[in-house]
C-alpha cells in the first residue's frame, strides 16, 4: 500500500468515526434540548442523574476490556480473534447481569422501605434495564472499532439515532417524561446491539467457549485502567450527583443545559477517540513515542483551535440561544458557559495527549494522576458550591482537569523514551 493510500484509508476510518460520534452528539443534543423544552428542570435534572450511571458504567467496561482486546487483537489470527471476544464477551455478561441482578433487588427493597418514591423507584428500575442494553451494545461496538470497522458502526448507529429521538419526543407525553425516556433508550439499545452482534458474527464469528480464564489474564491490567475511569468520573461527571446533594435536581438541570452547548466541541475528540488507542499502539510499535507524541500534540492543537472557534460564535448567540433554543433563562448563565468553554478546552488537549502513557500501559501511574485530580476537584467543587453557589461546581473540575493536563505532559517526558519530536 502506497502512502498516499494508507493516508486515505487513516481519513476514511478517523471520518466514519467522527460522523458516527456525531450521531451520536446529535442525538444526545436533540434528547437534552426536547426535554429542557418540554419538561421541568427537576424531570431534566432526573434524565442526567440516570443517563449519568448509564455513562458511568460504559466507561467502566470499556475501560476494562478496551486495553486489553486493543493490545491483543492485532497479534492474532482470525480463531484466536473470535476466541478473545467471545472470551471477554462470556465475562462482561457474567459480571453485569449479576451486578443488575443484585441492584434491582435492592431497589426493590428501598422501594417498598420508603427511601424510593413513586418517581425515583421507577426511574432506578427503568435505568438497570436501559444500562443493560447500552453495555450490550457498547461492547460490540468497541469490538468493531478494535477491527478498524467504524462503518459498520455508522450504519448502526443511524438507526439507534432515529429511534431514540422518537422515543423521547414521545416521552415528553407521558406523565413521567424522565421514566419513559431512560425505557426508550433501553429500547433503542436493545435493537441496536442486536444488529451490531449480528453485523460481527457475519464478519467474524466469536467463541463463547473461547479464551478460558481471560478474566484471570487481563485484571492486573484492567483494574488500574477501570481505577483511573472510575476516578476520573468522579471530577468530570460524578460533581453531578454532589450537585445535586448540595444544592438541588434543579440546579443538576442548569448546569446539564449550559454543558449541552458545549457538547459539540467534544465531538471531534471522542470520534477519534474511539480509534485512537488501537492507533496509538500500533504508531508506538512502527515509530517509536517520539513519533506518537508529535502526531497527539499536533492533533490536540488543532482540535484545541476549533474548540476555541466554535465557542467564540455560542458566545456571540448566546442570548438567542437560551431565549429561543432553550426557552430557559438560568441564574449566573454567562459564567456557567465561560466555565464550561474552559473545561471543554482542556479536556480535548487531554484526550489526545494521554495515548502516549496508555499505549505503553501505564494505567498505574495514570489511575494515581487521577485520583489526586479528582480529590482535588471535588473538594474544589463543594467548597465553591457553597461560597459560589451553581457555578462554585465547576470551578472544582477546571482545577482537576489542569492538574489532569499538566501530570500527562510531565509523566509523558519521564517516560525514558523522549516524547519530544524528531529532528528533521
Amino acid at each position: 500500500m502506497s502512502q498516499r493510500q494508507r493516508h486515505f484509508a487513516f481519513a476514511r476510518l478517523l471520518s466514519s468515526a467522527v460522523i458516527s460520534q456525531g450521531l451520536l452528539s446529535i442525538a444526545s443534543f436533540s434528547i437534552g434540548l426536547i426535554l429542557i423544552r418540554s419538561t421541568t428542570d427537576v424531570q431534566y435534572g432526573y434524565y442526567i442523574l440516570a443517563s449519568n450511571a448509564i455513562l458511568l458504567l460504559a466507561s467502566l467496561q470499556n475501560a476494562f476490556f478496551n486495553p486489553p482486546l486493543s493490545i491483543r487483537l492485532n497479534r492474532l489470527d482470525s480463531q484466536g480473534r473470535g476466541q478473545l471476544v467471545g472470551g471477554l464477551y462470556r465475562e462482561q455478561r457474567r459480571i453485569f447481569s449479576t451486578g443488575a441482578a443484585v441492584t434491582v433487588v435492592l431497589a426493590l427493597v428501598l422501594w417498598y422501605i420508603g427511601v424510593l418514591d413513586v418517581y425515583t423507584g421507577p426511574l432506578v428500575l427503568a435505568t438497570v434495564a436501559a444500562t443493560l442494553a447500552f453495555l450490550h451494545r457498547e461492547y460490540f461496538r468497541m469490538v468493531l472499532f478494535a477491527h478498524r470497522r467504524p462503518q459498520d458502526v455508522l450504519r448502526t448507529d443511524v438507526f439507534y439515532v432515529l429511534l431514540t429521538v422518537v422515543g423521547v419526543s414521545v416521552a415528553v407525553l407521558t406523565p413521567a417524561p424522565a421514566v419513559t425516556a431512560v425505557f426508550m433508550l433501553s429500547v433503542a439499545a436493545l435493537v441496536s446491539g442486536v444488529f451490531l452482534a449480528r453485523t460481527l458474527h457475519r464478519r467474524e464469528p466469536w467463541d463463547m467457549r473461547g479464551a478460558p480464564g481471560i478474566l484471570r489474564e487481563i485484571v492486573p491490567l484492567a483494574m488500574w485502567s477501570t481505577g483511573g475511569a472510575a476516578i476520573h468520573w468522579a471530577f468530570s461527571q460524578g460533581y453531578i450527583y454532589l450537585v445535586a446533594g448540595t444544592l438541588d435536581v434543579a440546579a443538576v438541570a442548569a448546569i446539564g443545559a449550559t454543558r449541552l452547548l458545549l457538547m459539540p466541541m467534544n465531538l471531534l475528540s471522542t470520534g477519534i477517540g474511539s480509534l485512537m488507542l488501537p492507533l496509538s499502539s500500533t504508531w508506538l510499535h512502527q515509530h517509536g513515542a517520539s513519533v506518537l507524541w508529535r502526531r497527539l500534540c499536533l492533533l490536540a492543537l488543532g482540535l484545541a483551535l476549533a474548540m476555541v472557534c466554535y465557542f467564540a460564535v455560542l458566545w456571540w448567540l448566546r442570548d438567542w440561544i437560551y431565549a429561543v433554543v432553550l426557552k430557559k433563562q438560568f441564574a449566573q448563565r454567562d459564567a456557567l458557559l465561560i466555565l464550561w468553554g474552559v473545561i471543554f478546552l482542556m479536556i480535548v488537549v487531554r484526550d489526545q495527549l494521554v495515548y502516549l502513557l496508555a499505549a505503553q500501559a501505564r494505567f498505574r501511574v495514570l489511575t494515581l494522576l487521577t485520583l489526586a485530580s479528582a480529590v482535588v476537584s471535588l473538594g474544589a467543587s463543594y467548597v465553591g458550591m457553597l461560597r459560589f453557589g451553581v457555578a462554585g461546581a465547576l470551578l472544582g473540575i477546571v482545577l482537576g482537569e489542569l492538574i489532569n493536563v499538566i501530570g500527562i505532559v510531565i509523566l509523558s517526558f519521564r517516560t525514558g523514551q523522549d516524547p519530544l519530536p524528531a529532528p528533521a
